[in-house]
């Protein structure tokens, strides 16, 4: 049996018992990603966000909002001159697995429980079974989930910080407007500076998926 496709297997039996998760009420009515629209696990490549947003929802894929689509366009530019979709390389996922959503129906950020709830009834799971050996981590929450502890995301942004089990865990800010004052004072002058910094990064970190993939291409 081709290890991946056991990998995939036991990532999709995973979702669906996270699927029926019902164990946050005020996050009801507990709306996730469909099943099977994750990525890629078998390069071990994982990207973690915060929480589904409503607009990623509606998409059907993960990271496709307009704030995310930055990390999108920079996976484009580090992969270049291959053209292949970011879900052909990278496991998506978040801290929380519902959308948290306000009563009007707007994003919001998960509560402390849902975010600790979450933490430790599927991410450690999810872990295991992806066993990735690279995580970029977006955001305070994501970054905290992933080490294990909170961390100051200013002083730990593009770091790399290496897990008790070995895993390359590099905290990002994420880029959006409003987080614009944090990443000046970490030195990025812009969103373009952010984009092109990203895709530097990804271009460094999965440059052996790149290669595996271009070599069965040729």
């Amino acid at each position: 049996m081709n290890p991946h496709h056991e990998i995939d297997r036991r990532v999709l039996r995973f979702w669906r018992r996270v699927e029926r998760c019902r164990e946050c009420a005020t996050i009801a009515p507990w709306r996730k990603f469909p099943l099977g629209r994750r990525g890629a696990a078998r390069f071990g490549l994982m990207i973690l966000g915060e929480a589904p947003g409503r607009v990623s929802l509606e998409h059907g894929r993960p990271f496709s909002n307009p704030r995310n689509l930055m990390i999108r366009r920079a996976f484009a530019r580090a992969a270049a001159p291959l053209k292949i979709e970011p879900e052909a390389v990278v496991y998506f996922s978040d801290t929380v697995k519902c959308w948290p959503a306000s009563p009007s129906g707007a994003n919001r950020s998960p509560l402390a429980s849902e975010n600790s709830r979450c933490v430790s009834r599927h991410l450690g799971l999810e872990l295991e079974l992806v066993r990735p050996r690279v995580i970029l981590a977006f955001g305070a929450r994501a970054t905290a989930a992933a080490v294990g502890r909170p961390l100051k995301l200013g002083a730990a942004h593009g770091r790399v910080l290496i897990s008790a089990s070995g895993v390359r865990i590099i905290p990002l800010m994420h880029p959006s407007t409003i987080n614009l004052a944090g990443m000046r004072r970490v030195g990025i002058a812009s969103l373009d500076v952010y984009e092109e910094r990203l895709a530097a990064l990804m271009r460094a970190e999965f440059a052996e998926a790149f290669a595996t993939i271009g070599a069965g291409a040729a």
